[in-house]
């Protein structure tokens, strides 16, 4: 049995980075229903468009407490991580059309974290979101099946910056982690999902839902290009955060979250759009410069993409290399 299971959870501190995000802003939700304490990290607490979503939380006023953090300034987050059983490190820059500074702050921001982590007796385990782009981009979509054993291909000139910055952030956490003394250092599991989509708990702009909503206005989406779309809900992708903290089996493990088979985009579209944009179309019309996501979607484009995850999670079955992950209702 895990520790979770044999007392009292609301002694349990669990630390959410980027709490006020839209994957963070699930978890925190649920393990706040599940029982735990929740520490959640925010830039500022004066913001409240984004942390009033925060607070009205059922449980937010008994068990939950927000602390200011940067993720690049590294001063303070030892007292932020101190007390804490579990860190889910979930704060990641998402900007549609990324940059460097996408880079530089995913790298570093995962940095800080672990190096607080590993310095802090009370951390047990830490669970990172990274992503599917981690794994598959820089490929041709037809050159193999990708697993978790697949890395993305940095070297490829079509890697956008965003893509850039969670592999690198990624591989930099594997890299420390595996440097640290076995017999003490904290457990690490790494989350990599595809497209994230589903209910939002807060009006504060986040990139799937700005991608979704292009999707569903004729004016921005006039034609479906030819490629595909792995959506997995992002209450699942937050249970998931949660079933890895506590389940053994999947320490040092990567876990692809992924929809079997990966879906063409034409599905998640038709009722908006009837016409299908073939891909020399979207070539031209993202060398005119005129759209800089469409140039993010390219790498996306047809042939279809074939993923296989070979690592799951489960309640029940906690020992299982192989258990299953329950859909969201």
């Amino acid at each position: 049995m895990e520790t979770a299971d044999l007392v009292d959870r609301s002694k349990i501190v669990v630390l959410v980075t980027g709490a006020s995000g839209y994957v963070a802003l699930h978890c925190v939700k649920q393990l706040l229903e599940a029982g735990y304490s929740v520490r959640g990290t925010v830039r500022s607490k004066k913001n409240e468009q984004k942390i009033r979503p925060l607070l009205v939380l059922p449980n937010a006023a008994l068990r939950l407490e927000l602390v200011e953090a940067d993720l690049l300034k590294p001063d303070g987050w030892d007292s932020i991580v101190d007390g804490c059983t579990y860190v889910l490190h979930v704060a990641s820059p998402w900007p549609i059309v990324a940059d460097e500074t996408t880079v530089l702050t995913a790298v570093k921001g995962t940095q800080c974290v672990l190096q607080a982590a590993a310095r802090t007796r009370s951390v047990k385990k830490v669970v990172l979101t990274s992503s599917c782009s981690a794994i598959n981009d820089g490929h041709r979509n037809d050159e193999r099946i990708f697993d978790e054993t697949c890395w993305a291909n940095l070297e490829s000139p079509k890697v956008e910056y965003y893509a850039r910055s969670k592999t690198l952030a990624e591989r930099s956490a594997w890299e420390f982690w595996e440097k640290l003394d076995k017999d003490t250092r904290f457990q690490l599991t790494v989350l990599n999902p595809t497209f994230i989509t589903g209910p939002v708990l807060s009006d504060v702009e986040n990139g799937s839902c700005t991608i979704i909503g292009r999707i569903m206005h004729l004016k921005t989406f006039l034609a479906c290009p030819k490629a595909c779309l792995g959506l997995v809900d992002v209450r699942d992708v937050a249970k998931a955060h949660i079933l890895a903290m506590t389940n053994s089996a999947t320490d040092g493990e990567r876990i692809l979250f992924t929809p079997s088979p990966v879906g063409s985009l034409r599905h998640c579209c038709y009722p908006i759009t009837i016409f299908t944009a073939p891909n020399w179309v979207l070539k031209l019309y993202a060398k005119l410069g005129i759209d800089p996501i469409v140039e993010a979607v390219l790498p996306e484009s047809w042939p279809g993409i074939k993923i296989l995850t070979t690592r799951r999670i489960n309640e029940e079955q906690r020992e299982s290399d192989v258990p299953n992950v329950e859909s969201a209702e």
